[in-house]
C-alpha cells in the first residue's frame, strides 16, 4: 500500500498488522505531542502514548472519514487523555511560610530589582504612540484583559495583541537606565 491512511480501513476490521501499520507511524507524532505539553519522565510520556493508542485500538470502529485527516482524530484522543491524566495528578505541593526559616535575599529580589512609579514611567510612555500608550494604560495599569481592551479600543484582539508587543518592546528600549529603588520601600526579609 503507498499511503499509510490506506491501513485505516484494514485496521477497522481487526487486522493487526495494519494497526501495527499505523503504530508505527503515528506513534512518533503522538509522542512529541504529548513531550511538548507534559513536564515528566520519558518513561510518563512513552506510557500516556501508549495509553492512546490503547484508546484508538479500542474506538478505531468509530472513526468516520470525514474529509479530515486522521491525526487530527489522533491528536484529539491524545489531547483529552492528557487532560484526563493531568487531573489525576496532585496540585503542585504547598509549603505553609510558617516553615520557610529564611531566604536569600539576592534571589528574592532578582525579579522584582526595579520598582517602577508613576514618575519614573511617564517619560517611557510618552515615547509611545497613542495607541500603544493606549493598550499598555488599559491592559497594565487599569488591569483589562486582552478581550476588554480589545473592545474599549474598538479593535480586534490580534490587533491588540500586537500593540501590547510593540508598546513593551519600546517601553524596554526607552528605560535602560535602571530605577533605584527608594531606601523608605525597601523591606528586610526576616
Amino acid at each position: 500500500m503507498e499511503n499509510v491512511t490506506d491501513y485505516i480501513p484494514l485496521a477497522k476490521q481487526g487486522d493487526a498488522n495494519a494497526f501495527g501499520v499505523l503504530y508505527e507511524h503515528y506513534s512518533p507524532l503522538i509522542y512529541r505531542f504529548l513531550r511538548r505539553r507534559l513536564d515528566g519522565s520519558d518513561e510518563a510520556v512513552e506510557d500516556l502514548t501508549e495509553d492512546v493508542f490503547v484508546k484508538v485500538y479500542q474506538k478505531l470502529d468509530r472513526y468516520e472519514e470525514r474529509g479530515l485527516p486522521f491525526t487530527a482524530w489522533l491528536y484529539r484522543i491524545a489531547h483529552n487523555h492528557l487532560v484526563d491524566y493531568l487531573r489525576t495528578q496532585p496540585r503542585t505541593a504547598t509549603c505553609s511560610l510558617d516553615n520557610i526559616t529564611g531566604i536569600a535575599e539576592p534571589r528574592t529580589t532578582s525579579g522584582y530589582g526595579r520598582v517602577l512609579d508613576r514618575a519614573a514611567l511617564e517619560p517611557a510612555l510618552a515615547t509611545l504612540t497613542t495607541e500603544q500608550r493606549q493598550a499598555v494604560q488599559l491592559r497594565f495599569l487599569e488591569g483589562l484583559s486582552v478581550s476588554d481592551t480589545a473592545a474599549q479600543m474598538d479593535r480586534s484582539e490580534d490587533a491588540v495583541k500586537k500593540l501590547q508587543a510593540r508598546a513593551l518592546s519600546n517601553l524596554r528600549r526607552s528605560m535602560t537606565a535602571s530605577v533605584e529603588i527608594p531606601a523608605s520601600t525597601q523591606y528586610a526579609v526576616a
